[in-house]
Protein backbone atom coordinates (compact mmCIF):
# COMPACT_ATOMS: atom_id res chain seq x y z
CA UNK A 1 0.00 0.00 0.00
CA UNK A 2 2.60 2.59 1.09
CA UNK A 3 4.78 2.06 -2.53
CA UNK A 4 1.74 2.47 -4.10
CA UNK A 5 1.41 5.80 -2.06
CA UNK A 6 4.54 6.51 -3.28
CA UNK A 7 4.58 6.30 -6.71
CA UNK A 8 1.17 8.07 -6.88
CA UNK A 9 2.33 11.02 -4.85
CA UNK A 10 6.43 10.67 -5.02
CA UNK A 11 5.73 14.64 -7.03
CA UNK A 12 3.79 16.14 -4.45
CA UNK A 13 6.70 16.73 -1.71
CA UNK A 14 3.83 17.79 0.81
CA UNK A 15 1.69 14.74 0.23
CA UNK A 16 5.19 12.66 0.04
CA UNK A 17 6.03 13.54 3.53
CA UNK A 18 2.22 12.78 4.43
CA UNK A 19 2.56 9.62 3.40
CA UNK A 20 5.76 9.01 5.59
CA UNK A 21 4.59 10.42 8.50
CA UNK A 22 1.54 7.67 8.33
CA UNK A 23 3.51 4.71 7.48
CA UNK A 24 5.93 5.47 10.39
CA UNK A 25 3.18 6.56 12.80
CA UNK A 26 0.22 4.27 11.39
CA UNK A 27 -1.53 1.72 14.41
CA UNK A 28 -4.71 -0.33 13.20
CA UNK A 29 -6.71 0.98 15.94
CA UNK A 30 -6.74 4.60 14.39
CA UNK A 31 -7.67 3.03 11.30
CA UNK A 32 -11.38 5.65 11.25
CA UNK A 33 -9.14 8.33 12.11
CA UNK A 34 -6.77 8.11 9.78
CA UNK A 35 -10.10 7.72 7.25
CA UNK A 36 -11.56 11.07 8.67
CA UNK A 37 -8.38 13.56 7.91
CA UNK A 38 -8.56 15.46 5.42
CA UNK A 39 -5.64 13.75 3.75
CA UNK A 40 -4.25 11.28 0.61
CA UNK A 41 -5.43 8.08 2.37
CA UNK A 42 -9.25 9.28 2.24
CA UNK A 43 -8.91 10.86 -1.62
CA UNK A 44 -6.87 8.00 -2.69
CA UNK A 45 -9.23 5.12 -1.13
CA UNK A 46 -12.45 7.14 -2.47
CA UNK A 47 -11.18 7.02 -5.65
CA UNK A 48 -10.58 3.40 -6.16
CA UNK A 49 -13.30 2.73 -4.41
CA UNK A 50 -15.72 4.88 -6.72
CA UNK A 51 -13.59 3.69 -9.98
CA UNK A 52 -13.59 -0.16 -8.94
CA UNK A 53 -10.20 -0.41 -9.18
CA UNK A 54 -9.91 -3.39 -7.64
CA UNK A 55 -6.20 -3.92 -8.16
CA UNK A 56 -5.32 -1.46 -6.17
CA UNK A 57 -8.27 -2.11 -3.84
CA UNK A 58 -6.30 -5.29 -3.03
CA UNK A 59 -3.38 -3.41 -2.01
CA UNK A 60 -4.87 -1.55 0.82
CA UNK A 61 -6.68 -4.54 1.77
CA UNK A 62 -4.91 -4.59 5.13
CA UNK A 63 -5.72 -0.89 5.63
CA UNK A 64 -9.68 -1.60 4.66
CA UNK A 65 -9.22 -4.43 7.26
CA UNK A 66 -8.16 -2.59 10.15
CA UNK A 67 -11.00 -0.30 9.30
CA UNK A 68 -13.91 -2.80 8.97
CA UNK A 69 -12.68 -4.58 12.57
CA UNK A 70 -12.24 -1.33 14.17
CA UNK A 71 -15.83 -0.29 12.66
CA UNK A 72 -16.80 -3.48 14.09
CA UNK A 73 -15.40 -3.39 17.69
CA UNK A 74 -17.56 0.07 17.92
CA UNK A 75 -20.88 -0.84 16.38
CA UNK A 76 -20.58 -3.72 18.96
CA UNK A 77 -20.16 -1.43 21.38
CA UNK A 78 -23.15 0.72 20.65
CA UNK A 79 -25.16 -2.12 20.11
CA UNK A 80 -24.60 -3.24 23.59
CA UNK A 81 -25.07 0.76 25.05
CA UNK A 82 -28.76 0.23 23.47
CA UNK A 83 -28.45 1.74 19.82
CA UNK A 84 -32.03 1.47 18.77
CA UNK A 85 -33.10 2.41 14.47
CA UNK A 86 -30.95 4.68 12.50
CA UNK A 87 -31.81 7.41 10.86
CA UNK A 88 -29.23 9.57 8.85
CA UNK A 89 -28.37 12.00 6.04
CA UNK A 90 -25.82 12.02 3.66
CA UNK A 91 -25.33 15.14 0.75
CA UNK A 92 -24.61 14.86 -2.84
CA UNK A 93 -24.16 16.92 -5.74
CA UNK A 94 -24.88 15.12 -9.29
CA UNK A 95 -25.55 15.79 -12.71
CA UNK A 96 -28.77 15.27 -14.36
CA UNK A 97 -28.25 11.65 -16.07
CA UNK A 98 -27.58 10.38 -12.28
CA UNK A 99 -31.16 12.07 -10.94
CA UNK A 100 -32.93 10.42 -13.97
CA UNK A 101 -31.30 7.10 -12.69
CA UNK A 102 -32.23 7.71 -9.09
CA UNK A 103 -35.87 8.15 -10.31
CA UNK A 104 -35.64 4.97 -12.60
CA UNK A 105 -34.50 3.22 -9.40
CA UNK A 106 -37.54 3.49 -7.14
CA UNK A 107 -38.97 0.42 -5.68
CA UNK A 108 -35.84 -1.25 -7.09
CA UNK A 109 -32.65 -2.03 -4.70
CA UNK A 110 -28.93 -0.19 -5.63
CA UNK A 111 -25.56 -0.31 -3.72
CA UNK A 112 -23.94 2.75 -3.09
CA UNK A 113 -19.72 2.47 -4.37
CA UNK A 114 -17.79 2.29 -1.44
CA UNK A 115 -17.74 3.45 2.23
CA UNK A 116 -20.72 5.75 2.86
CA UNK A 117 -20.25 8.75 5.25
CA UNK A 118 -23.60 9.88 6.34
CA UNK A 119 -24.34 12.44 9.32
CA UNK A 120 -27.15 12.76 12.22
CA UNK A 121 -27.74 16.19 11.28
CA UNK A 122 -29.17 17.22 8.00
CA UNK A 123 -27.95 20.39 8.00
CA UNK A 124 -24.98 19.12 7.79
CA UNK A 125 -25.89 16.93 4.71
CA UNK A 126 -27.60 20.28 2.94
CA UNK A 127 -24.89 21.94 3.05
CA UNK A 128 -23.19 19.23 1.30
CA UNK A 129 -25.48 18.78 -1.05
CA UNK A 130 -25.28 22.63 -2.01
CA UNK A 131 -28.41 23.26 -1.08
CA UNK A 132 -28.68 27.28 -1.67
CA UNK A 133 -25.13 27.28 -4.15
CA UNK A 134 -24.94 28.18 -7.35
CA UNK A 135 -24.54 24.59 -9.08
CA UNK A 136 -24.70 24.77 -12.79
CA UNK A 137 -25.21 21.34 -14.43
CA UNK A 138 -25.56 19.50 -11.13
CA UNK A 139 -28.36 18.83 -8.32
CA UNK A 140 -28.56 18.61 -5.08
CA UNK A 141 -29.26 15.88 -3.73
CA UNK A 142 -30.24 14.80 0.38
CA UNK A 143 -30.41 11.06 0.96
CA UNK A 144 -32.24 9.57 4.62
CA UNK A 145 -31.09 6.19 5.02
CA UNK A 146 -33.55 4.32 7.20
CA UNK A 147 -31.84 1.51 8.89
CA UNK A 148 -33.93 -0.93 11.54
CA UNK A 149 -32.02 -2.13 14.78
CA UNK A 150 -32.81 -5.66 13.52
CA UNK A 151 -30.61 -5.39 10.46
CA UNK A 152 -27.83 -3.81 11.45
CA UNK A 153 -24.74 -6.07 12.50
CA UNK A 154 -25.42 -8.56 9.91
CA UNK A 155 -23.55 -8.08 6.84
CA UNK A 156 -21.40 -5.08 7.17
CA UNK A 157 -20.91 -2.69 10.15
CA UNK A 158 -22.14 0.67 10.67
CA UNK A 159 -21.05 3.17 13.48
CA UNK A 160 -21.34 6.56 15.55
CA UNK A 161 -17.70 7.70 14.91
CA UNK A 162 -17.77 11.07 15.90
CA UNK A 163 -15.52 9.78 19.12
CA UNK A 164 -12.67 9.24 16.37
CA UNK A 165 -13.29 11.89 13.47
CA UNK A 166 -11.25 14.80 12.89
CA UNK A 167 -14.53 16.66 12.75
CA UNK A 168 -16.54 15.73 15.42
CA UNK A 169 -19.50 18.22 15.09
CA UNK A 170 -20.27 16.76 12.01
CA UNK A 171 -21.71 13.69 14.29
CA UNK A 172 -20.63 11.24 11.17
CA UNK A 173 -22.23 7.66 10.78
CA UNK A 174 -19.84 5.51 8.46
CA UNK A 175 -21.11 2.45 6.70
CA UNK A 176 -18.98 -0.30 5.39
CA UNK A 177 -19.09 -0.42 1.82
CA UNK A 178 -21.01 -3.55 0.72
CA UNK A 179 -24.83 -2.33 1.75
CA UNK A 180 -27.63 -2.40 -0.24
CA UNK A 181 -30.53 -0.10 0.42
CA UNK A 182 -33.95 -0.08 -1.43
CA UNK A 183 -35.47 3.25 -2.54
CA UNK A 184 -38.73 3.99 -1.21
CA UNK A 185 -39.33 7.34 -2.34
CA UNK A 186 -37.98 10.28 -4.42
CA UNK A 187 -39.40 13.64 -4.11
CA UNK A 188 -38.14 17.24 -6.16
CA UNK A 189 -38.66 20.18 -3.83
CA UNK A 190 -37.55 23.40 -5.16
CA UNK A 191 -34.90 23.93 -8.09
CA UNK A 192 -32.96 20.87 -8.59
CA UNK A 193 -33.14 19.76 -5.46
CA UNK A 194 -34.12 15.87 -4.55
CA UNK A 195 -34.71 14.24 -1.49
CA UNK A 196 -34.24 10.41 -1.54
CA UNK A 197 -35.38 7.71 0.92
CA UNK A 198 -33.42 4.59 0.79
CA UNK A 199 -34.42 1.54 3.43
CA UNK A 200 -31.91 -1.84 4.56
CA UNK A 201 -32.41 -3.99 2.37
CA UNK A 202 -32.22 -6.88 4.95
CA UNK A 203 -35.99 -5.62 6.14
CA UNK A 204 -37.42 -7.27 2.75
CA UNK A 205 -35.55 -10.56 2.59
CA UNK A 206 -35.79 -12.74 5.61
CA UNK A 207 -34.00 -15.28 3.93
CA UNK A 208 -30.67 -13.27 3.02
CA UNK A 209 -31.04 -12.19 6.88
CA UNK A 210 -30.36 -15.68 7.94
CA UNK A 211 -27.92 -16.70 5.31
CA UNK A 212 -25.77 -13.59 6.24
CA UNK A 213 -26.24 -14.04 10.33
CA UNK A 214 -24.87 -17.87 9.52
CA UNK A 215 -21.86 -17.08 6.80
CA UNK A 216 -20.48 -13.88 9.17
CA UNK A 217 -16.68 -13.63 8.31
CA UNK A 218 -14.15 -11.28 9.04
CA UNK A 219 -13.33 -8.92 5.98
CA UNK A 220 -10.46 -10.35 4.75
CA UNK A 221 -8.63 -9.84 0.73
CA UNK A 222 -10.51 -12.80 -0.96
CA UNK A 223 -14.06 -10.53 0.09
CA UNK A 224 -12.51 -8.57 -3.00
CA UNK A 225 -13.25 -11.86 -4.71
CA UNK A 226 -16.75 -11.94 -3.58
CA UNK A 227 -17.60 -8.84 -4.57
CA UNK A 228 -16.03 -9.67 -8.16
CA UNK A 229 -18.02 -13.05 -8.37
CA UNK A 230 -21.47 -11.07 -7.39
CA UNK A 231 -20.11 -8.36 -10.14
CA UNK A 232 -20.01 -11.10 -12.34
CA UNK A 233 -16.52 -10.21 -13.00
CA UNK A 234 -15.36 -13.94 -13.24
CA UNK A 235 -11.78 -13.90 -14.26
CA UNK A 236 -10.39 -11.03 -11.88
CA UNK A 237 -12.74 -13.02 -8.85
CA UNK A 238 -10.65 -15.89 -9.94
CA UNK A 239 -7.57 -14.45 -9.91
CA UNK A 240 -8.25 -12.66 -6.42
CA UNK A 241 -8.86 -16.18 -4.67
CA UNK A 242 -5.63 -17.85 -6.44
CA UNK A 243 -4.16 -14.88 -5.26
CA UNK A 244 -5.44 -15.17 -1.25
CA UNK A 245 -4.42 -18.87 -2.11
CA UNK A 246 -0.74 -18.31 -2.92
CA UNK A 247 0.11 -15.61 -1.12
CA UNK A 248 -1.45 -16.56 2.70
CA UNK A 249 0.06 -20.08 3.97
CA UNK A 250 -2.07 -19.75 7.52
CA UNK A 251 -5.82 -19.41 5.68
CA UNK A 252 -7.61 -22.06 7.71
CA UNK A 253 -9.39 -24.79 6.11
CA UNK A 254 -12.42 -23.27 6.71
CA UNK A 255 -11.86 -19.90 4.79
CA UNK A 256 -9.77 -22.17 2.40
CA UNK A 257 -13.29 -23.79 1.56
CA UNK A 258 -15.13 -20.97 1.16
CA UNK A 259 -12.62 -20.03 -1.93
CA UNK A 260 -12.20 -22.82 -3.73
CA UNK A 261 -15.96 -23.40 -3.07
CA UNK A 262 -16.03 -20.01 -4.61
CA UNK A 263 -14.06 -20.85 -7.43
CA UNK A 264 -16.38 -23.41 -8.67
CA UNK A 265 -19.17 -21.57 -8.42
CA UNK A 266 -17.51 -19.34 -11.14
CA UNK A 267 -16.23 -21.90 -13.23
CA UNK A 268 -19.41 -23.71 -13.32
CA UNK A 269 -21.39 -20.78 -14.02
CA UNK A 270 -18.80 -20.03 -16.68
CA UNK A 271 -19.80 -23.40 -18.10
CA UNK A 272 -15.89 -24.90 -17.09
CA UNK A 273 -17.69 -27.95 -15.55
CA UNK A 274 -14.59 -29.50 -15.40
CA UNK A 275 -12.54 -26.63 -13.74
CA UNK A 276 -15.77 -26.90 -11.79
CA UNK A 277 -15.19 -30.44 -10.15
CA UNK A 278 -12.13 -29.66 -9.44
CA UNK A 279 -12.63 -26.54 -7.63
CA UNK A 280 -15.26 -28.21 -5.32
CA UNK A 281 -13.44 -31.76 -4.42
CA UNK A 282 -10.59 -29.22 -3.18
CA UNK A 283 -13.55 -27.56 -1.41
CA UNK A 284 -14.45 -30.89 -0.07
CA UNK A 285 -11.03 -31.84 1.42
CA UNK A 286 -10.99 -28.40 3.25
CA UNK A 287 -13.95 -29.06 5.15
CA UNK A 288 -14.60 -31.83 7.77
CA UNK A 289 -17.87 -33.92 8.28
CA UNK A 290 -18.12 -32.15 11.92
CA UNK A 291 -18.51 -28.83 9.93
CA UNK A 292 -21.63 -30.00 8.46
CA UNK A 293 -25.14 -28.22 9.63
CA UNK A 294 -26.94 -29.85 12.28
CA UNK A 295 -30.05 -31.12 11.47
CA UNK A 296 -32.23 -29.64 13.77
CA UNK A 297 -31.69 -26.11 12.27
CA UNK A 298 -34.39 -27.69 9.82
CA UNK A 299 -36.35 -24.03 9.69
CA UNK A 300 -33.39 -22.06 8.59
CA UNK A 301 -33.27 -21.15 4.89
CA UNK A 302 -30.17 -20.76 3.01
CA UNK A 303 -29.25 -20.47 -0.69
CA UNK A 304 -27.27 -22.90 -1.74
CA UNK A 305 -25.23 -21.75 -4.32
CA UNK A 306 -25.15 -17.78 -1.95
CA UNK A 307 -21.09 -16.86 -2.60
CA UNK A 308 -21.22 -15.42 1.18
CA UNK A 309 -22.76 -18.89 2.91
CA UNK A 310 -19.72 -21.08 4.37
CA UNK A 311 -19.69 -23.98 2.13
CA UNK A 312 -20.28 -27.61 4.26
CA UNK A 313 -19.81 -31.07 2.81
CA UNK A 314 -23.43 -30.83 1.85
CA UNK A 315 -23.21 -27.86 -0.29
CA UNK A 316 -20.44 -29.56 -2.02
CA UNK A 317 -21.97 -32.25 -3.14
CA UNK A 318 -25.64 -30.60 -4.47
CA UNK A 319 -22.69 -28.86 -6.92
CA UNK A 320 -20.86 -31.38 -7.58
CA UNK A 321 -24.32 -33.31 -8.54
CA UNK A 322 -24.81 -30.44 -10.68
CA UNK A 323 -21.94 -30.16 -12.14
CA UNK A 324 -21.79 -34.01 -13.27
CA UNK A 325 -26.16 -33.73 -14.65
CA UNK A 326 -24.56 -30.36 -17.21
CA UNK A 327 -21.53 -32.86 -18.45
CA UNK A 328 -24.48 -35.82 -18.46
CA UNK A 329 -22.13 -37.50 -16.36
CA UNK A 330 -24.98 -39.62 -14.93
CA UNK A 331 -23.17 -42.07 -12.76
CA UNK A 332 -21.47 -40.17 -11.08
CA UNK A 333 -24.26 -37.63 -10.97
CA UNK A 334 -26.08 -40.06 -8.94
CA UNK A 335 -23.44 -40.68 -6.31
CA UNK A 336 -22.80 -37.53 -5.60
CA UNK A 337 -26.83 -37.09 -4.85
CA UNK A 338 -26.94 -39.93 -2.41
CA UNK A 339 -23.84 -38.75 -0.39
CA UNK A 340 -25.76 -35.01 -0.67
CA UNK A 341 -28.31 -36.76 0.87
CA UNK A 342 -26.84 -38.86 3.30
CA UNK A 343 -25.61 -35.22 5.10
CA UNK A 344 -26.85 -33.23 8.08
CA UNK A 345 -28.65 -29.77 6.60
CA UNK A 346 -31.65 -28.17 6.94
CA UNK A 347 -34.89 -29.61 6.00
CA UNK A 348 -34.76 -26.48 3.03
CA UNK A 349 -31.37 -27.62 1.93
CA UNK A 350 -32.22 -31.38 1.78
CA UNK A 351 -35.14 -30.49 -0.89
CA UNK A 352 -33.35 -28.35 -2.90
CA UNK A 353 -30.96 -30.96 -3.13
CA UNK A 354 -34.17 -32.94 -4.30
CA UNK A 355 -35.65 -30.88 -6.25
CA UNK A 356 -32.27 -30.52 -8.18
CA UNK A 357 -32.11 -34.79 -8.44
CA UNK A 358 -35.83 -35.18 -9.49
CA UNK A 359 -34.90 -31.95 -12.70
CA UNK A 360 -32.24 -34.42 -13.32
CA UNK A 361 -34.42 -37.76 -13.28
CA UNK A 362 -36.97 -35.83 -15.56
CA UNK A 363 -34.40 -35.05 -18.12
CA UNK A 364 -33.46 -38.95 -18.10
CA UNK A 365 -36.55 -39.80 -18.71
CA UNK A 366 -37.12 -41.84 -15.35
CA UNK A 367 -40.88 -39.58 -14.64
CA UNK A 368 -41.73 -41.73 -11.77
CA UNK A 369 -38.51 -41.09 -9.89
CA UNK A 370 -38.44 -36.99 -10.87
CA UNK A 371 -42.29 -37.58 -9.10
CA UNK A 372 -41.06 -38.83 -5.91
CA UNK A 373 -38.19 -36.64 -5.87
CA UNK A 374 -40.23 -33.99 -6.28
CA UNK A 375 -43.30 -35.10 -3.96
CA UNK A 376 -40.10 -35.55 -1.37
CA UNK A 377 -38.57 -32.00 -2.00
CA UNK A 378 -42.49 -30.03 -1.54
CA UNK A 379 -43.45 -32.36 1.55
CA UNK A 380 -40.39 -30.68 3.15
CA UNK A 381 -40.56 -27.19 2.43
CA UNK A 382 -44.26 -26.99 3.27
CA UNK A 383 -44.03 -24.74 5.64
CA UNK A 384 -41.21 -22.28 3.92
CA UNK A 385 -42.51 -19.39 2.19
CA UNK A 386 -40.82 -21.02 -0.43
CA UNK A 387 -43.39 -24.00 -0.90
CA UNK A 388 -45.49 -22.61 -3.57
CA UNK A 389 -42.12 -22.34 -6.44
CA UNK A 390 -41.56 -26.11 -5.22
CA UNK A 391 -45.04 -26.71 -5.88
CA UNK A 392 -44.57 -25.35 -8.82
CA UNK A 393 -42.04 -27.55 -10.39
CA UNK A 394 -43.85 -30.88 -9.44
CA UNK A 395 -46.94 -29.39 -10.98
CA UNK A 396 -45.04 -28.54 -13.98
CA UNK A 397 -43.99 -32.42 -13.87
CA UNK A 398 -47.35 -33.89 -13.36
CA UNK A 399 -48.29 -32.48 -17.00
CA UNK A 400 -45.37 -34.74 -18.09
CA UNK A 401 -47.37 -38.03 -16.70
CA UNK A 402 -50.08 -40.30 -17.46
CA UNK A 403 -53.14 -39.05 -16.06
CA UNK A 404 -53.17 -41.96 -13.73
CA UNK A 405 -50.37 -41.06 -11.83
CA UNK A 406 -51.19 -37.26 -12.51
CA UNK A 407 -51.92 -37.01 -8.84
CA UNK A 408 -49.24 -35.61 -6.11
CA UNK A 409 -49.74 -36.88 -2.60
CA UNK A 410 -48.13 -33.80 -0.62
CA UNK A 411 -50.69 -32.15 1.37
CA UNK A 412 -51.43 -28.15 0.08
Amino acid sequence: MWNLFHRRYFVNATAAQQIRNLADDYKADQAINYYTQDSCLFRFLNEILRLENFENLFKFGCYISDLYNQLENLEKQQIQNGRQNITVFRGKKYPTQVIQQLKDSVGNLITLNGLISTTKMYNVAARFAGIGEKREGYNSVIFEFKIDSKCINLYRPCADIKTFSQFPDEKEVLFFMGFIWKIEFMDNYGTNNWYVVLESYTDYNPELTRSILDARLNYKYSDVGDILQQLSDHTSAIDFYQRMLDEDENISGQHRCHIYFNMGVIAEDSGRNLDAINYFKQANSCVKSSESVDIEESTQLKPLLAPNVAATKLHIYNNLTRVYMNIEDERSARKYFQDAVEQNGSQFEHATVLRNFGFFEFKCRKLQDAKRYLEQAVDLVKNYVCYGDFKRSLDALLTHLPTSTGTSTTSS
